[in-house]
């Protein structure tokens, strides 16, 4: 008896051994999901930071809006993709080039492309422009973070905003758009993660005057950004047209509503 006895407290202090095991090992679990759900801001859906979104996201956007009027109809259209794409359950960083983020200094992106940077231009990964200016290493950083873009603006003259031209000009640098082998003399691809453009724009034309008129800005964003993305990337193109004319209130009203719904789909 005096065996079996031994036996039967030999089992039960193992049994207590496991379960005091077992709560440990739940409360550091839960204590690491506490801390893994404080880290996560869940920001307002207009404001403008540089890191927004929520957790359990299903995908990384990289939301561009180019408008210098902050209650234009095109930082209301940024709302909506905002507001759905967060609906949607995806991860947002959102920025507007003619008032960055104060995180990284505020004020306007310097479009142009100065003489220095001109000159290292090829130098891929060692450009100065990478490491002195903030904007710009906040961009490269965010392209390289997200699998997808969305671009916002006005299209003026037919065409992308200047200050947009300059944010392609100075960010998707060699090393950062794309690599070039002199040797070669071949192009590779410099941003495989990105698998989706996004754009919205509006039209003080019509479609058809538009269309007449070559639509550079089109053009340019859906033939050429996918050659330096995923060789999947697909371009997903929504226009108002018409804007200069006598439009509803109702229609603008509408489209806005239509982006979010787009968006949250996305």
């Amino acid at each position: 008896r005096n065996v079996h006895g031994e036996r039967s407290r030999g089992n039960m202090l193992a049994q207590r051994m496991v379960a005091a095991s077992a709560a440990c090992t739940r409360t550091a679990a839960q204590r690491s999901m506490v801390s893994a759900f404080a880290l996560v801001r869940v920001p307002s859906a207009n404001r403008q930071a540089p890191f927004s979104g929520r957790a359990m996201s299903t995908g990384k956007v990289f939301l561009v809006c180019s408008n210098p009027i902050g209650e234009s109809f095109s930082n209301a259209i940024a709302d909506s993709v905002e507001n759905g794409l967060t609906k949607g359950g995806k991860e947002v960083r959102r920025i507007n080039l003619y008032q960055m983020p104060n995180e990284i200094g505020g004020g306007q992106f310097e479009p142009l492309l100065s003489f220095q940077e001109r000159k290292e231009y090829f130098n891929e990964n060692e450009q100065t422009v990478l490491k002195a200016d903030p904007h710009v290493k906040y961009i490269v950083q965010s392209l390289r973070w997200c699998d997808s873009v969305v671009l916002v603006y006005p299209t003026w003259w037919f065409n992308i905003p200047a200050i947009l031209k300059g944010f392609f000009d100075r960010c998707f640098i060699p090393g950062v758009g794309f690599r070039y082998d002199p040797v070669a003399q071949k192009r590779d691809t410099g941003l495989k993660n990105i698998e989706k453009v996004g754009t919205v724009t509006t039209y003080g034309f019509t479609e058809e005057e538009v269309t007449k008129a070559g639509d550079a800005g089109r053009v340019m964003i859906a033939g050429a950004l996918p050659m330096l993305f995923s060789p999947t990337c697909k371009v997903e193109w929504n226009a108002l047209y018409g804007m200069q004319g006598a439009q509803p209130k109702e229609v603008r009203t509408k489209f806005l509503a239509d982006i979010e719904a787009t968006y949250s789909k996305w």
